[in-house]
This record gives C-alpha cells, sequence and structure tokens, in this order.
C-alpha cells in the first residue's frame, strides 16, 4: 500500500487544531494510509446549503485518519481553503436552457446544472486533473459528481491511476438518458451508488455487479442530535408557535424535487388544514426563494427564506414533509433526510425507489402514495404521542445505523484500498 509523501506541516497544523471526538482513532502507520484525490463541484471549506457538506466532512475525517487528501473545488468562484487542502478549478456556466429551481440572482447556478455545462468543463477538469497528479501523485482518484459522458476522456488517466466515482441520484428524465449514464460510467473503476433501489438499476442496465459498491453517504452524528426540551421550546417560541402546536417542515428544493412536489406538499397542507390546526412551515434556500411562493402563505402555512429560520424549523418541527412526485427518480436520499433523522424528526414522502433507505415505514416515518393518505398520516401522527416518541426514537436509530460519516468514511477507504493493492 501507499505511504504518504511530501511535506507534512500544512496537515500536523490542521492535526492540532481538530477538536473531533474521533481523534483518538488517528492512523499513523504508513502502510495504511493513501494518497487520495476528490474531484467534485462546489466542495466548500465551510458547512453550507448543499450536498457537499458530506464531502467536508469525509475530507476533516480522512486527514485526521492519516491520509492525504487534495481536493478540486469546480466551482464558478474561488473560495479560500480555511486551512484545508481544497484547490479551484474554475467552472464554465452555459445558459443552454433556465433551471427554473434557481432565482434571478443565483441563476449561475441553473448555468452549471445541465449536461452542456458539464461536458464544457470536462477539458478543464482533465487538464488540471493531470496537472495536480505532477505534484500530488494521487493513489486513488474519485469523482464526487458526474459530468456525463464526456468523461470518457478521463481514460487517459485511469489506466495509470483507478478512478472512482459517487453516484447519489438516478433520474431518468430524458430520452437516451441510460445510454449517457452508462457511458459516463465507463472510465471509472468502480461506481458507488447511494441507494440499494440504486445498485440493482444498474444491474438491470447491465453494468458489470464486480464495478458497483453501495455505500450511503452520511452526516456527522454527534453534530446533529435530537434537541431537549428547552432548545425545543426555545426554537418554537422564537417563531411565535403556539406552545404544543404540531409542527411539519418542509425545505426545498433537494436532490430530485422541483415546484411539482412544493406544489403537491401545498396541497398536502391545504387538505390537512381542512381539519386541524397544524402549522407547517415551508423553508427555501436562498437561491431557491421566488416573491410569489409567499401567496402560499396562509393561516397554518408559512413561507421563510433565512438560514436562521430553518435552524429553528428544524428544532421545532415535529414532521418532516418531503414528497418526490416523479416515479423515474430513485432517490439518494437527500443528505437532508439523515440530519433530520439524526435530529429525531420521522419523514413523510412518497413511494418512490430508494426513499426505504432512510424512511422504514412505521419506524422512522412513512410513504404516502396520494395527498389523501398523507394528510390521513399526518393526523395520526399528531392524535398520539406514543407514536410520535417511537417515530423519534426510529429516526434516530436509523441514522445512526445507516448514515454515520464515520462509517461511510471506513467504507470508501476499504474500496479505494483493495483498488489501489490491485493496480500494483
Amino acid at each position: 500500500m501507499a505511504s504518504v509523501r511530501g511535506p507534512r506541516s500544512w496537515r500536523q497544523t490542521f492535526l492540532a487544531c481538530m477538536d473531533f471526538k474521533y481523534a483518538g482513532a488517528v492512523k499513523r502507520i504508513g502502510d495504511l494510509a493513501l494518497r487520495i484525490m476528490i474531484v467534485g463541484e462546489r466542495i466548500l471549506p465551510f458547512r453550507h446549503a448543499g450536498d457537499k457538506n458530506f464531502w467536508l466532512d469525509m475530507i476533516r475525517r480522512l486527514l485526521v485518519a492519516g491520509h492525504e487528501v487534495e481536493a478540486l473545488s469546480v466551482d464558478i468562484e474561488a473560495t479560500p481553503g480555511n486551512g484545508l487542502p481544497i484547490r479551484h478549478v474554475p467552472q464554465i456556466p452555459v445558459y443552454f436552457r433556465p433551471d427554473a429551481r434557481f432565482n434571478a440572482e443565483h441563476s449561475q447556478f441553473g448555468g452549471v446544472n445541465n449536461y452542456v455545462s458539464k461536458t464544457t468543463n470536462v477539458p478543464i477538469i482533465f487538464r488540471e486533473v493531470r496537472r495536480r497528479q505532477r505534484t500530488f501523485r494521487a493513489d486513488v482518484i474519485h469523482f464526487a459528481d458526474n459530468f456525463g459522458p464526456a468523461t470518457v476522456l478521463l481514460r487517459a488517466i485511469s489506466r495509470k491511476v483507478p478512478m472512482t466515482l459517487s453516484a447519489p441520484t438516478y433520474h431518468r428524465n430524458r430520452p437516451l438518458y441510460d445510454v449517457m449514464l452508462l457511458t459516463s460510467f465507463s472510465s471509472f473503476a468502480v461506481v458507488v451508488p447511494f441507494s440499494e433501489a440504486y445498485r440493482r438499476r444498474l444491474l438491470e442496465l447491465g453494468f458489470p455487479p464486480g464495478r458497483i459498491r453501495r455505500i450511503r453517504w452520511g452526516i456527522d452524528i454527534s453534530r446533529f442530535t435530537p434537541p431537549t426540551d428547552d432548545a425545543r421550546a426555545a426554537a418554537r417560541a422564537s417563531l411565535g408557535l403556539e406552545r404544543g402546536k404540531f409542527v411539519v417542515l418542509w425545505t426545498g428544493f433537494t436532490q430530485q424535487t422541483n415546484e411539482t412536489d412544493l406544489l403537491e406538499s401545498i396541497r398536502i397542507a391545504s387538505l390537512t388544514l381542512e381539519r386541524r390546526p397544524l402549522e407547517f412551515i415551508f423553508c427555501f434556500k436562498p437561491e431557491h426563494f421566488k416573491p410569489h411562493f409567499r401567496n402560499f402563505e396562509r393561516p397554518g402555512i408559512r413561507v421563510v427564506n433565512t438560514p436562521e429560520v430553518f435552524r429553528s424549523a428544524c428544532t421545532a418541527a415535529d414532521v418532516f414533509l418531503c414528497p418526490i412526485q416523479d416515479p423515474r427518480s430513485i432517490a439518494a436520499p437527500p443528505l437532508v433526510w439523515p440530519e433530520l433523522l439524526a435530529m429525531g424528526i420521522p419523514i413523510l414522502t412518497t413511494d418512490i425507489p430508494g426513499t426505504d433507505e432512510a424512511v422504514v415505514d412505521g419506524e422512522s416515518g412513512f410513504a404516502v402514495r396520494s395527498p389523501e393518505e398523507a394528510q390521513g398520516r399526518l393526523l395520526e401522527i399528531e392524535a398520539d404521542p406514543a407514536l410520535q416518541r417511537r417515530l423519534r426514537d426510529g429516526a434516530r436509530r436509523i441514522a445512526v445505523e445507516r448514515f454515520s460519516v464515520d462509517r461511510a468514511m471506513d467504507e470508501y477507504v476499504d474500496m479505494w484500498s483493495t483498488l489501489v493493492a490491485q493496480s500494483r
């Protein structure tokens, strides 16, 4: 196995500043250390509203475990690394068609969320990976995002260094989707679907089983914990909620959700409010919020778009509502799901492939097939304190058992170590 090479001063400084509970598990045995290059969009050195918080946690843990890491963050704007080994790769937005999920102030994100932009950026990524390899000499290169069929260009690199790819979601929403998907996977030694449903779909498409390894992504289960009664009471007070009010949270847009799913959630809220005065809080990320969403507001439905209110709503929530309407989708599930499960918040979603990774029916939430069934489940939970306690306990248990980032890191390192050993 490869040993750690090169200067250690920056890493020693980083480790000296770390204050993780797992710091005692640092591995210093040279023959277990890897040099790992991670390539993905918007890998930032701080927590934000995107799903790359998983890779931020991974990078920190890999460093603490004694591995060398270099992350190439493909982004429109450069962000200082803040002591983490993150390098900027310029991203070119292509406004092939507008992405309706983003508002005008953040339209640049829509400009990079399409195959045309991803294809345009592949040569830039290819050049930067090759350039950094001359200095960093990674043992394995992992892509945290799929940049489309043009990644066949990466075969020139894969002959020398094992390459792997994360595959969070499957969304067959255009012609030739499966063909383009398999082409984009062809350069990688192993593809990592995040759900068992996605793994099965790849097998159905004829992708070699030996090149598939399902690894769920994860969260820091010590960071996301069930709030105390005092914390819940304070959060509810800050939101101006009456004591004892049953709170349903929605947030978006997450992976594979759009305005269709938002409208379904509004319909569920309206149906439920006809029967009982619950409180529905719809939280939007700043890049997704549009002024006309305020039109959804009425007694019992609140629309907000600030991180501070979102955090309070998470602490106050009794249930997380997140229907996914497109049956062609396979859910990752979204990273916010395990975060909320770890806080003891059960999930009410729709029954599409992949949702059962996080939503175990009757244990950590429910999967429904219609707005009327969703209404019934919400009223059932609200009326039964014993069911509420059971779902909160079950939600936390599922998060700990299935979605720990430490478990994810161990599985990734095991996969990478095996590939590196085979390549020598």
